[in-house]
């Protein structure tokens, strides 16, 4: 089976709580944090200001994937790992690769590495090296969900699974009903799904629906 991973922007770690009983159809969740300075929307635990540790009782019955979108991403990293993520996204246009090589092998949990699509494939391919999987984003602005597709995905899944066929490679981002099955074909091994479930009426239902389209 394809994952197809619910994903929520915090607004307060009610709304996080709250969101996640209504997940409980998956065993995995993606809780993106962004701060307002790497990109221009902020979320909980930056605003308002909150500390993750609270959520761990609700957190911890799944597995945690957290996107760091924040511009010191090492510093977030520590705190979610003190509230039990179980893998954590880093943006590269935020780290550098030492400083991600280091903080990888101080770390047992599972890392993910991203870039923008404005930045060259050729800057993330070093960070491959340090990392379980790589995401790429289906939206070519990031921190807000319900953006159209962006086509330039496509050339990158492709360059990715040519660099390494073994390499996983999640989408975040535009994964909806019109764009999972081509995602797919192209290559894709995870899928992160926002507001295709999330705000749906009824997101186990929608997340079934998406699953009878690639599983």
């Amino acid at each position: 089976m394809i994952p197809i991973v619910p994903a929520i922007i915090p607004t307060s770690a009610a709304h996080l709580v709250r969101t996640l009983a209504g997940f409980s159809f998956s065993p995995e969740v993606h809780v993106d944090v962004v701060d307002g300075v790497f990109v221009s929307s902020v979320s909980w635990p930056y605003n308002p200001v909150g500390n993750p540790e609270q959520t761990k009782p609700v957190t911890d019955g799944f597995t945690l994937e957290v996107d760091l979108m924040v511009q010191n991403p090492l510093e977030a990293a520590d705190v979610w790992v003190a509230a039990g993520a179980d893998m954590l996204v880093f943006h590269i246009e935020t780290i550098s690769l030492d400083a991600f090589k280091r903080f990888a092998e101080s770390t047992k949990i599972s890392l993910g590495v991203c870039a923008l699509n404005d930045t060259p494939l050729e800057t993330l391919l070093p960070y491959l090296e340090f990392s379980d999987y790589v995401q790429v984003m289906g939206i070519a602005t990031i921190g807000a969900q319900g953006q159209p597709l962006d086509e330039r995905v496509f050339e990158r899944i492709k360059t990715l699974k040519e660099s390494n066929s073994r390499l996983l490679v999640s989408v975040d981002g535009s994964v909806n009903r019109e764009t999972i099955a081509r995602l797919a074909k192209a290559g894709v091994d995870r899928f992160i799904c926002g507001s295709a479930i999330a705000g749906a009426s009824n997101p186990k239902e929608a997340h079934r629906e998406l699953s009878s389209l690639i599983n």
